[in-house]
């Protein structure tokens, strides 16, 4: 999910507030992704394969080249739009927070930094933004029930990126069997500790590459690739390109699940 993004790539091309009371519009060939915070609403937003239902206090993220329609009795949002560039998705999410305020205040700070227009607003509004994503990244990480593997998952997040990294330690972290560990982690996460580890490190492969600082050979290295080779196979299974492409297609190509 967007929310659940430790690294979100992005630029931001506008930010914006309206209010619209009894509207039903269609909506398609937007090349730019959307994340909006509704102050006040009664909307709902269809696609052939969803239907959403916005209320007071939501945010919602749309993606980029999603025919959707929107018909609301009252939307009062603030919405930006942005060009995201390691991400992207065929589905709108959203969800409810539970400190409001919070975003509330984060949103309504982001839109009159962009409206003032002032001297560097634009890095100022990139701050904001990274701000938001950072919260919500918090807020709405994927959690472990299961105490028994706390300990080895703490270990995961701390070392994924090391050469050293072994999935055997981590198990024994939580002293049990990797077999045993491979089985609780896949059952609380959905995915296994392995291709979890593959994912956080092409996840950061994408936005090093997209920063534009360090040579594949080095972005292999900070992602804890022995081997280049390697890298650049695990990540165009991933990703559908080549690390070396990988800048010029901007993170839209499709990617494969694990």
């Amino acid at each position: 999910m967007f929310f659940e993004q430790e690294c979100i790539v992005f630029e931001i091309l506008d930010v914006l507030y309206f209010e619209q009371s009894y509207v039903k519009m269609f909506n398609s060939n937007r090349n730019f992704d959307a994340l909006s915070f509704r102050c006040e609403a009664d909307t709902i937003l269809s696609t052939e394969q969803q239907q959403i239902t916005l209320l007071d206090n939501s945010i919602c993220y749309v993606p980029s080249n999603l025919a959707y329609t929107r018909t609301s009795k009252k939307d009062k949002l603030i919405v930006v739009h942005f060009k995201s560039f390691n991400y992207n998705s065929n589905k709108i999410e959203h969800l409810s927070p539970e400190n409001t305020e919070k975003y509330k205040a984060l949103f309504k700070e982001i839109l009159d930094c962009w409206s003032s227009k002032e001297i560097s607003y634009k890095n100022e509004c990139s701050a904001i933004f990274s701000k938001i994503l950072a919260e919500l990244y918090k807020d709405n990480r994927p959690s472990f029930e299961n105490k028994k593997i706390n300990k080895s998952v703490l270990y995961i997040e701390q070392n994924c990126l090391s050469k050293d990294f072994s999935l055997s330690e981590a198990a024994a972290k939580s002293f049990m069997s990797e077999t045993y560990f491979r089985k609780l982690f896949k059952k609380e996460y959905g995915i296994s500790p392995k291709h979890y580890v593959i994912k956080r490190r092409i996840d950061y492969a994408k936005a090093l590459i997209l920063g534009g600082y360090f040579s594949i050979h080095e972005i292999a290295d900070l992602c804890g690739y022995n081997d280049e080779k390697h890298f650049s196979a695990e990540f165009k299974k991933i990703t559908g390109v080549p690390p070396s492409k990988y800048r010029y297609n901007y993170g839209h190509q499709t990617e494969k699940n694990l």
